[in-house]
């Protein structure tokens, strides 16, 4: 059923990216509140549409995470890399629920080079070439003196910017103090009162939302990519094995698909498939969770952060092997199961409870050592089989789509190379 969804997606995106790197932080957010003032001041667009504009602008460069392109992406010159729109473009058309926009995310910079086998209207150049000026505004005001924007908008008047876009800018920025609000930081209320106002999502829209930060995060590593979808999938199917409640379902799955969002604020994607220890000790240390509750405190329903801390703290007690003296709840248990297991089995298809002896091994010593019921496990070693195929035809979707988006990143990736090496 689409219904609304305890879980503020784009609050979580926006906390999110303020982890990534220090050269991203608020730059979507403040380049989502200049298209905001402005598009306060027209009625070219629908209310929607301008929702849909300033979710574009705050995602606008979702896909560069390569210290190379932000570097370029972020530099004072307008004839910066491209890469980074590919992959944005990639993950709005594949994951995100805007994909009749992913065309403005390729073009949102230099927007007339139509060089691509990917077709733009009139209608949606305009919306890159704006997205494109709010974006050159925000860089610039934060590497030079504000006193000359004016003198650097005049100088790209009429080449890289329309006249028209500039004049609207300047227009809204004298009613607004659009600069002024952005630079004593009072612009981060405004538009977290937009988003509590204008951002009501349903169910799918929410999930798209995360699937789309999730892979841009995860976009370097077929590993870490498809880990978190395997983790979801297997927490509801061992939750159904369990026969838990349709409510407590939706918690789990919930808490599965945001457990790792935390990870946003470590240097580099994980690759490790092997040493399940090492790689619990990495990814959920405190700096992690802290990162987690973070981004997820005031945004999800608190039973669904409750359950993401237990799993961490279940996850912590199996990885030193220290006694569990808190009883966490069968919910929690399910999403730490889930995402240990997904480790191996985001890595191979084709897998049955008899390849992995190393892990049931591990499991078994692990509940053992930490003093645990092992009536869970006992359920898991009984339904095992069927739980992996079921989650198995469950992936086997965005496995497929992993892989055409990635051909199809090569494919762009290729053609842009060769512009740039001909221009």
């Amino acid at each position: 059923m689409n219904k609304p969804q305890p879980i503020n997606a784009v609050d979580v995106i926006r906390r999110s990216f303020r982890h990534l790197d220090s050269r991203l932080i608020s730059h979507g957010e403040r380049v989502a509140y200049i298209l905001m003032k402005m598009l306060e001041e027209t009625r070219r667009y629908t209310i929607k549409e301008k929702h849909d504009i300033f979710m574009l602008g705050l995602l606008h460069d979702i896909g560069a995470y390569k210290d190379s392109e932000i570097d370029s992406m972020l530099s004072f010159d307008t004839d910066e890399s491209m890469e980074h729109s590919v992959f944005g473009y990639l993950l709005f058309k594949t994951f995100s629920p805007l994909p009749q926009y992913s065309d403005v995310i390729l073009y949102h910079h230099r927007g007339n080079a139509q060089y691509y086998s990917v077709p733009i209207s009139s209608y949606h150049r305009d919306i890159a070439k704006l997205i494109y000026l709010a974006d050159r505004i925000d860089v610039f005001c934060v590497q030079n003196p504000e006193g000359n924007l004016a003198s650097f908008l005049e100088e790209h008047s009429g080449r890289t910017f329309f006249p028209a876009d500039i004049r609207w800018f300047w227009g809204a920025q004298e009613k607004h103090q659009i600069l002024e609000h952005i630079k004593s930081m009072d612009y981060q209320e405004e538009v977290t009162e937009y988003i509590q106002q204008n951002s009501k999502l349903m169910t799918d829209q929410t999930k798209k939302y995360l699937l789309t930060l999730t892979f841009s995060i995860d976009f370097r590593s077929e590993y870490t990519a498809l880990h978190t979808d395997y983790a979801v999938h297997l927490s509801k199917n061992i939750a159904r094995a369990l026969h838990q409640p349709t409510h407590t379902c939706e918690l789990i799955a919930a808490a599965a698909l945001l457990h790792n969002i935390g990870k946003v604020s470590l240097g580099n994607p994980f690759s490790v498939t092997e040493d399940y220890e090492g790689y619990l000790k990495t990814l959920y240390n405190d700096s992690t969770l802290e990162a987690t509750k973070q981004i997820l405190t005031e945004n999800v329903d608190i039973e669904i952060l409750h359950l993401i801390e237990e799993s961490y703290y279940l996850l912590k007690c199996w990885t030193t092997r220290e006694p569990v003296t808190d009883k966490p709840a069968i919910a929690a248990e399910i999403v730490a199961l889930s995402y240990l297991m997904s480790n191996s089995l985001s890595v191979e298809m084709n897998v049955s409870y008899c390849h992995h002896p190393r892990l049931q091994a591990y499991l078994r010593e692990t509940y053992r050592n930490c003093g645990m019921n092992d009536k869970i496990f006992k359920t898991l070693e009984k339904s095992f089989d069927e739980i992996i195929e079921k989650t198995q035809t469950s992936c086997s979707a965005i496995y497929d789509t992993y892989h055409h988006m990635m051909e199809e990143y090569r494919s762009l990736n290729i053609i842009l190379q060769h512009y740039n090496n001909k221009y």
